[in-house]
């Protein structure tokens, strides 16, 4: 049993009765009459209490039960004179009307950020973190194995994150990520003592003696098994009644969001059958959601002579969605935490913003090879859209303006009503993928047909031929970084001439490399990634709507002097971005296509043979490692059941605590309860007024009951 809080001011609390939930759930519920009440006065209290007005114990207000969800009907009804206690309500009585209410969301993720969101520093208690601590660099000598001490906790099957740093920064102080460098995930696969076996070569930074780095364990599996705090309770015996999680109860919070990293097609490099395909990956089971829910397909449409300025010749960007990333909060907690739908009015600064604070993102305003500031911001932004010819609607994901300079390039969606993310930006998905070896994106290349150079070349495009071209920046020194995943945005580039032609490549533009750096040079500041190789992946199919084969890219090096200055050395970015594919010897010719080989990253990236299905592989990400800032919103449906109440007709009640005999003077009767009646007269909707109501002789009352849908 429990009271209604006593409120200064008057109003009642509305629930719908059990048999109004059961007509409500056959679609039969319906509104036909009204009643009052006074089941709970005691009319002898009443008037002890208006004959001591000044006594405060005695005067208190009468307490009134709060509805119930088995609430029986009112017990004894006031009326005018002995007549049916039920009145008629019309369609012209009852009022709906919609509302719409919008909040800030808790803003959720894996960083906690300064006002201006500029600053991100990773927080590390253990709701997100299992340990934390650093490495000398001297430890880092590549290979799988890793000593980090047996007092580290951690467990087979947990993610490593190694923030690695080098002598010229020193040692990080703190858990910020302003400085923006490597961070690179790996799976661990055994724990044995002070060492563990992680899934494939870590970095060699053992020449980097004068500097530590940091790293973090984060527990492997689900989001709503791993991170998730507070566990939840069944409101009922689960060996009595089962019942879907939806009826457990927790007062717990799921403090960060969920990932999962989809591709509806191989990796360009991996070879043979002996290692997984995307069929393997670990989100494979969202493709359904990749298409055909969000129509991201993987059949192309591009014809690349249908460029800007009608010029024949030039490549475009493939425009298959090879991957996909999905945002969204699937967690254990039966708390509506983001409303019904994520609320979007850019007019008053409401939006879903995506923080990157550990993402190099080569379009970040800056120069080429200037860029120092880790982390990037993607914002909802412009008109609702539609998926196709469905009503799934869709707000576009775009760049911080404020981070990019130029127009900002759409990167992916946000769908207000199902409360999700996509980015199909392949670079973006690249970049957040833990097998990847990179936490930058790369510039794609722009490609154009060329002449042949004649003698030995004979041009190794054919008329209607297409060719696909991306690349890889390389480190094959054994010391420093790891070979990365390429490019994955590809160049379509096809042969609409009648004779062969070469194909010549640059960097897209300039100042797309704003976090290489060449380590060689007197100003390095430590910053960054670098490369010592460049190799270009290419293949020839014969239709234009033809998709590559992952085991047939053609790979060659394109490394010369001209890039590195002194052969041996890392590569100069300002050198690579030269948009002279002459001066750079960057062409694609008969001779390169004889001296290549077939591309395979199945030993450079350690691909997961399908014997051993547990290795790190792609897709296998499951939580988003940035944070999400939302406004949420909900609709109301709010009807209103307004009931006038002439006291001098409603004179009568069937309370048996007051006197029947006028002559003795009997209190004013006091309503209590408001009852709402279908058709049928089964109470559907009980109120309870927080105080009750005097009808007053010549008084008129009216009460306005509201029902929220």
């Amino acid at each position: 049993m429990s009271y209604i809080i006593n409120n200064t001011d008057p109003f009642i609390s509305i629930k719908l009765t059990q048999v109004g939930r059961e007509q409500l759930a056959k679609g039969a519920l319906d509104f036909s009459f009204w009643a009052i009440g006074d089941s709970e006065i005691n009319y002898v209290r009443e008037e002890i209490v208006d004959d001591n007005p000044t006594d405060i114990t005695l005067s208190a207000v009468t307490r009134v039960m709060r509805p119930f969800d088995m609430q029986p009907d009112i017990k004894s009804f006031i009326t005018a004179g002995q007549n049916d206690p039920l009145q008629a309500l019309t369609a012209n009585n009852i009022r709906t009307v919609k509302a719409q209410i919008n909040n800030e969301a808790d803003e959720r993720g894996f960083f906690s950020a300064d006002s201006g969101h500029t600053s991100f520093t990773t927080l590390t208690a253990d709701t997100y973190t299992l340990s934390y601590g650093t490495l000398v660099n001297t430890n880092l000598t590549g290979g799988t194995s890793l000593d980090i001490g047996s007092a580290t906790t951690r467990n087979v099957g947990d993610y490593i994150l190694i923030k690695a740093t080098n002598d010229v920064i020193g040692t990080q102080t703190g858990y910020t990520n302003d400085i923006a460098i490597p961070n690179l995930w790996y799976k661990i696969e055994a724990s044995s003592g002070d060492l563990i076996t992680v899934d494939r070569d870590l970095p060699n930074l053992s020449n980097e003696t004068g500097s530590t780095s940091t790293f973090f364990i984060y527990r492997g599996g689900e989001v709503y098994d791993t991170i998730a705090t507070g566990n939840t309770t069944s409101y009922w015996n689960s060996g009595t009644l089962s019942f879907n999680s939806s009826c457990d109860v927790t007062c717990g919070d799921s403090p960060v969001w969920n990932m999962n990293n989809v591709w509806c097609e191989d990796l360009a490099g991996i070879t043979g059958t002996t290692y997984e395909g995307h069929e393997y990956f670990g989100s494979y089971p969202y493709l359904g959601a990749k298409n055909p829910y969000f129509e991201y397909e993987c059949g192309g449409t591009a014809s690349t002579a249908d460029v800007i300025c009608d010029t024949n010749g030039l490549g475009v960007l493939d425009d298959v969605s090879k991957s996909v990333s999905l945002i969204h909060y699937t967690n254990n907690s039966v708390s509506n935490l983001y409303g019904e739908y994520f609320h979007i009015d850019n007019d008053n600064s409401k939006t879903v913003k995506l923080h990157y604070p550990t993402l190099m993102y080569h379009r970040r305003s800056g120069a080429t090879g200037s860029g120092t500031t880790l982390g990037m911001t993607f914002l909802a932004s412009g008109e609702t859209k539609f998926v196709g010819t469905s009503e799934v609607t869709y707000i576009d994901l775009i760049e911080d303006p404020t981070l990019v300079d130029g127009t900002p390039n759409v990167v992916g969606r946000v769908y207000p009503k199902l409360k999700t993310i996509s980015l199909h930006d392949d670079e973006i998905v690249a970049a957040t993928s833990y097998k990847s070896n990179r936490n930058w994106t790369l510039p794609e290349l722009s490609c154009s047909l060329d002449s042949f150079s004649g003698g030995s070349s004979t041009g190794v495009l054919e008329p209607n031929k297409t060719m696909y071209v991306t690349y890889s920046l390389e480190n094959s020194t054994g010391t420093g970084l790891t070979t990365t995943l390429p490019c994955q945005k590809y160049i379509k580039v096809t042969n609409t001439t009648s004779t062969n032609k070469d194909v010549s490549f640059k960097i897209d533009n300039v100042d797309m490399l704003t976090y290489m750096r060449k380590i060689e040079d007197g100003g390095y500041d430590g910053i960054g990634f670098n490369a010592y190789s460049i190799k270009v992946l290419f293949q020839i199919v014969d239709e234009i709507e033809d998709r590559p084969d992952a085991a047939l890219w053609n790979v060659y090096d394109y490394t010369n002097t001209t890039l590195t200055t002194v052969s041996g050395e890392t590569i100069s970015p300002v050198a690579l971005e030269n948009q002279s594919p002459a001066a750079n010897g960057f062409r694609i010719t008969t001779l390169t296509q004889t001296a290549s080989t077939i591309f395979d990253i199945t030993q450079s990236l350690d691909m997961a043979p399908k014997t051993t299905p547990t290795d790190l592989q792609f897709g296998d990400s499951r939580f988003f490692y940035g944070n999400i800032e939302t406004y949420i919103g909900a609709t109301i449906y709010k009807t209103f059941f307004p009931v006038t109440i002439n006291s001098g007709q409603f004179d009568t009640t069937s309370n048996n605590t007051r006197s029947k005999d006028t002559s003795t003077n009997p209190p004013d009767i006091r309503i209590s309860e408001v009852g709402i009646y279908d058709s049928a007269k089964n109470l559907v909707i009980i109120g309870k007024l927080s105080k009750p109501t005097t009808l007053l002789v010549g008084n008129t009352i009216m009460m306005e009951l509201s029902m929220d849908f």
